[in-house]
């Protein structure tokens, strides 16, 4: 689940590098794969562009990100870019202990890939498994505080903000404003799932849990920016959660165990097929042991 807690911003915040991020995330959607991608920040001759942004965040992530998101990720990249450029200045390549990581990292992401291919990380479970699921483990699946379902859509000028809030107001849903750009929209959150206070933040969930007499909020400010909030349904504590609303979690629980299950077969498959030998006692002498006492 999302959490909406917003950090502070970084003292190395740049206007200038948060109006190009901006302009090309909002501009260059529909430009020709030919044209150049824009330079959103420079550490000496390395560049992040729009694509390097796009290529390194999932696009689901992207889509509900924040201006202050956008701009922690850009202040981190320039961060780790000059300690790169400071110790590879200093030979730190030619470092035998670097040599030893990448072999390490190299072998894991070898079996990493091999377990992808060998075990089907997502293999299919049937409706009638999900159902059932469901039915035998109900009580896990009750609410134990109050959940709220909403739509957030992030400005970053207040009078923006105020604009969508009466737009909603005379019946305009939120997926409609996302798709005009009029409205200054710079993230939004349509899913819609049921969160608890906690997992809102404290800013959006003070101000949506006070909220009695209408599904529609102010302007919450939060993080340097403003919130409007769209409550779509609120269940109370002691309430069991639909179906629906947890068959992604049964799906993940289940495909854990199924998961486990073909990697013990897989790997009595390799044992038969394997010449193993092991002799604990012998690495006894590294640890000060030798023999049972």
């Amino acid at each position: 689940m999302r959490n909406y807690q917003h950090t502070e911003k970084s003292t190395y915040t740049a206007g200038i590098l948060m109006t190009a991020l901006t302009a090309v995330l909002m501009v260059t959607a529909g430009c020709s794969n030919s044209s150049p991608a824009p330079v959103i920040a420079q550490v000496g001759d390395a560049t992040l562009s729009v694509e390097d942004l796009r290529n390194a965040i999932p696009e689901e992530t992207l889509r509900t990100s924040t201006r202050d998101d956008l701009q922690d990720y850009i202040n981190q990249w320039v961060r780790e870019e000059l300690l790169f450029q400071a110790a590879e200045s200093m030979g730190y390549d030619r470092d035998n202990r670097v040599a030893k990581r990448v072999a390490e990292a190299r072998r894991g992401i070898l079996v990493d890939i091999f377990l992808e291919d060998e075990l089907d990380m997502r293999p299919f479970i049937a409706e009638s498994q999900i159902e059932e699921f469901y039915q035998n483990n109900l009580e896990t699946f009750v609410r134990s505080e109050t959940e709220v379902a909403v739509e957030i859509l992030w400005f970053n000028e207040l009078t923006d903000g105020e604009d969508a809030r009466r737009a909603a107001l005379e019946g305009r849903s939120f997926n409609e404003m996302v798709g005009d750009t009029s409205f200054g929209i710079v993230a939004a959150d349509l899913e819609s799932e049921y969160l608890t206070r906690r997992e809102l933040g404290e800013e959006l969930g003070d101000a949506v849990f006070a909220m009695t007499r209408s599904n529609l909020s102010s302007l919450i400010p939060a993080g340097g920016s403003y919130a409007l909030v769209h409550v779509t349904d609120r269940q109370e504590d002691g309430t069991t959660r639909t179906l629906e609303e947890v068959r992604s979690e049964i799906i993940m629980r289940q495909t854990s165990d199924l998961w486990e299950m073909k990697l013990d077969e897989l790997l009595r498959r390799l044992l038969e097929q394997s010449s193993i030998s092991i002799n604990a006692e012998a690495g006894l002498v590294l640890i000060g042991g030798g023999s049972d006492q």
